[in-house]
Formats: structure tokens, C-alpha cells, sequence
């Protein structure tokens, strides 16, 4: 299932994750990204994905299992997508906020909300 991120507040997930959306919804814009299959994950993990890049690429977060402040973070790609991730994905761990984002939007091929002036 995929769906519009309208209120993060309203979601089901532990604060870290929340904050993580927060920050992403503030570079992309409200509808930048897309979770994807959340009702099968956890409140500490979040599946995301960008639609108009009509690319199956996925990125998995999670707070689970790392230091306070700190992220795991899975590139997905196309043909691993709800088939054995787990074991084929690209797996980081002990990632900032801020690293999570720029390596998640660089994967997921993201264009920022706003373009900076030159």
C-alpha cells in the first residue's frame, strides 16, 4: 500500500522515525514522498518512496538497534523490493538525521521542494 504523508503527527511511529519524516517532509515538500506497506512494519521503521521517479527505488529506516540519535538506513532497489531486502539490500547503520536524509534523497532521487537562489 502507498500513501501521501499528510500528517506525521498522526502516524504510529516512535519519535525518532516522526522526526526523520519532519525533517524530509521540510527539504521534499508534503508531497515529496510516499510510505510504502507501512501497516507491515513497526513503529520504529519507515519504508519510503518516491513516486515521480516511476523507479521502484525504496529507502528503509529504523531506530531500532541503534544508538540514541542515530538511524539504520536500507537502500532498496527495484528488483529486491519485497523480496529478500533483507539479505541484497545496501544496509548503513549508525547514521546521523542529517545523514539519513542526504543519502535517502540521493538514492531516491528526490528534487528538493524549493530551489535555493543562486
Amino acid at each position: 500500500m502507498k500513501e501521501t504523508v499528510k500528517n506525521i503527527w498522526s502516524l504510529n511511529k516512535d519519535p525518532a522515525i516522526k522526526a526523520i519524516l519532519i525533517m524530509l517532509q521540510h527539504e521534499v515538500g508534503p508531497n515529496g514522498f510516499m510510505l510504502l506497506d507501512e501497516s507491515l512494519l513497526n513503529e520504529k521503521a519507515v519504508r519510503i518512496i518516491y513516486p515521480p521517479t516511476r523507479r521502484e527505488l525504496s529507502a528503509y529506516v529504523y531506530s531500532y538497534a541503534q544508538r540514541e540519535n542515530h538511524y539504520g538506513l536500507d537502500l532498496e532497489f527495484p528488483y529486491l523490493i519485497e523480496t529478500q531486502a533483507d539479505d541484497q539490500s545496501i544496509r548503513l547503520n549508525d547514521l546521523t538525521a542529517e545523514e539519513v536524509l542526504k543519502i535517502m534523497i540521493d538514492h531516491l532521487g528526490i528534487r528538493p521542494a524549493k530551489a535555493s537562489p543562486s
